[in-house]
């Protein structure tokens, strides 16, 4: 990951000489939208600890202090929670307090107090990272039970504790470590499941579920974040994306078409199905241990390109097959929807999105807020935020930016990203077909007309005619990819409208060839039916 050298000491402002230089900071991690996150260690009368990492708090003017500091308090008060219930698979936090910003050694602080948050240093890279650079494999079916782990310990904890939202699961918060395990980060926009923490819903554009922008989130919103990494494990590519025109109809970003999945229809029903729009149509989050052993079977049978992602099935980790196993599953607390737990709507606030990509819903008691609450920083890169999830290049700052492969032919540009965004004109693979049956009734009737005239006009100009008739055949051709390619740009991408059939060009084509057999009906001549013509003497003559 990367590191900026820095050096610069920080800690408590408390009564204790030397408190507000007892850590030491050594790097920069990466910065997100509310806070820096640094490679540190503790300096306890000279002897420093091993490496921790350092989350400082970056104020926004634009809100309150208080406001933004009861949000920070609330995210470090889960992850305290969390650690000690003793969740595997997360960034432990180890301490938190306030303190003057991090300023050079012998210099005196500066500003007013501010909170910090301690936590373990994590080894390694985020998947934004591993897999964009191409730093090392991944082993994916361990990656997603390790996610799973996390979400089921949050959504179905032991009796006396609280259920609790991640609710900005993406590639770029979850960190390999160099052994290949999977770590869960970033828990400043975690929130309890209750209406009183629930006042804020952090997002991700390229990541999130749409129902952040109706306020009601609950367990399946995780999912869909849990969706994205799966998402991106398999394609490289971020799950939403943004596309000319889509804004306009719907405030959040669809999902991708990716070819990968086009391709493999199976691959797709299976991938997509975390991510649907509808958070009733997802997977719970005890049926994913499952949907990972079915992604692993598909992904191993399917031919695609070599992402730096291996899908053995992997053995579930033990706190994994205990808690997403039956025996004591009475005694966990289910999650159902946010009606049952008395959530109201969130409202939704249209501010920019912070430096780090992630933006935040707002909707506490005393109102909206016009800028991201304080305290949702993305950790790492460990502390950046990576494309569409946060903690990397993308969700960094500005808009998320295309990741491209180089072995990987299905995405090499942004504009052949782009034509894939696009509805393709003569619709999608199958609808040809359907209505065809319009073509082929006029196509036969022209055909029994044609022959009709030519044996009556004679076969002397027989190679003339044929070449007529091969010429008719063509314009319809040429008029049934006329309407369709007219249908396609009108319909598909204007009025992204979905086109099941080809029933109205081939209707068209149809017509056409009737009507070329209405006029070579006419031109027919009956001469050769009567009887005068002689052509009944000629056969019987044969036999005489």
């Amino acid at each position: 990951m990367s590191n900026a050298t820095v050096d610069l000491v920080c800690g408590p402002a408390d009564p204790l000489p030397g408190s507000e230089q007892s850590y030491r900071l050594t790097g920069l991690l990466g910065s997100g939208g509310q806070a820096d996150v640094y490679q540190a260690v503790r300096v306890s009368a000279g002897i420093s600890s091993a490496p921790l990492t350092v989350k400082v708090f970056r104020p926004n003017p634009q809100d309150t202090r208080e406001h933004q500091f009861r949000s920070w308090d609330k995210g470090d008060a889960v992850l305290m929670d969390l650690h000690s219930r003793n969740v595997g698979s997360i960034c432990r936090r180890i301490d938190a307090f306030y303190g003057r910003a991090p300023h050079p050694s012998g210099r005196p602080p500066q500003g007013d107090p501010m909170p910090f948050q301690v936590l373990e240093y994590l080894p390694g890279h985020d998947l934004r990272q591993l897999l964009s650079q191409r730093l090392g494999r991944v082993d994916a079916a361990r990656t997603l039970r390790s996610v799973v782990e996390v979400m089921n310990a949050m959504h179905h904890p032991p009796v006396g504790a609280h259920p609790v939202l991640h609710m900005d699961l993406k590639p770029a918060n979850v960190i390999i470590g160099p052994d290949g395990s999977a770590k869960v980060i970033d828990f400043t926009g975690a929130r309890y499941y209750t209406p009183a923490h629930l006042t804020t819903i952090a997002y991700t554009r390229e990541t999130a579920g749409p129902e952040a922008h109706q306020g009601t989130v609950g367990p399946a919103y995780d999912v869909h974040g849990f969706g994205s990494i799966a998402f991106y494990l398999v394609t490289g590519a971020t799950a939403r994306t943004d596309s000319p025109g889509h804004e306009q109809s719907v405030p959040w970003a669809r999902l991708r078409r990716h070819p990968v999945l086009e391709s493999n229809p199976r691959l797709r029903e299976l991938l997509t199905a975390p991510l649907d729009d509808d958070p009733a149509n997802r997977p719970r989050t005890e049926e994913l241990p499952r949907w990972i052993d079915d992604l692993a079977s598909v992904v191993s049978r399917a031919n695609l390109p070599d992402l730096g992602v291996d899908w053995g099935r992997g053995a579930p980790p033990a706190d994994a097959t205990r808690r997403l196993g039956a025996p004591g599953a009475d005694r966990t607390r289910r999650m159902d929807a946010p009606a049952a737990m008395g959530v109201p709507p969130t409202q939704v606030v249209g501010s920019p999105p912070p430096a780090n990509g992630t933006r935040v819903m707002d909707a506490a008691a005393h109102g909206p807020k016009d800028q991201p609450v304080a305290g949702r920083v993305r950790v790492p890169d460990q502390g950046s935020y990576s494309p569409g999830r946060s903690a990397g290049p993308a969700e960094r700052r500005g808009p998320l930016p295309r990741l491209r492969l180089a072995t990987d032919p299905e995405e090499p540009s942004e504009r052949e990203l782009a034509k894939q965004d696009r509805a393709p004109l003569l619709g999608p693979p199958g609808s040809l077909a359907k209505g065809f049956e319009l073509s082929v009734i006029g196509g036969l009737f022209s055909l029994i007309m044609w022959l009709l005239k030519t044996i009556t006009t004679g076969m002397e100009t027989l190679q003339t005619q044929v070449l007529g008739y091969l010429l008719v055949l063509a314009v319809a051709v040429g008029l049934f990819f006329l309407i369709r390619i007219s249908g396609g740009i009108l319909w598909g991408r204007w009025l992204r409208a979905k086109r099941k059939s080809a029933r109205l060009a081939h209707l068209a084509a149809g017509i056409f060839l009737f009507m070329v057999g209405i006029d070579y009906l006419g031109e027919l001549s009956w001469s050769w039916l009567d009887f005068d013509f002689g052509w009944f003497d000629w056969i019987t003559g044969l036999f005489g």
